[in-house]
């Protein structure tokens, strides 16, 4: 492997990586990106499409349902 080839696959892992620890919601650009370097994340995301305006697909690895239902509550309260 040449050693541009290898920075290339490097800077594909950490976006990989970035995109499927930190990102909630995905965009159709990035689950394409993750699903091309990883077909098994289809078992981590749930598609909602328009459902949200933030991202097409929700990232299960990353998804809170109690931080959800926290920020819904506040949002209520007006907090």
């Amino acid at each position: 492997m040449s050693p541009e080839s290898l920075y290339i696959a490097e800077q594909e892992y950490f976006r990989f990586e970035e995109i499927m620890n930190t990102k909630e919601y995905l965009t159709k650009e990035e689950y394409d990106f993750c699903f091309s370097y990883d077909k098994d994340i289809r078992e981590d995301m749930f598609y909602i499409g328009d459902y949200s305006k933030l991202g097409d697909y929700l990232n299960l690895r990353v998804y809170s349902e109690q931080a959800h239902h926290e920020a819904v509550l506040q949002m209520e309260i007006g907090g």
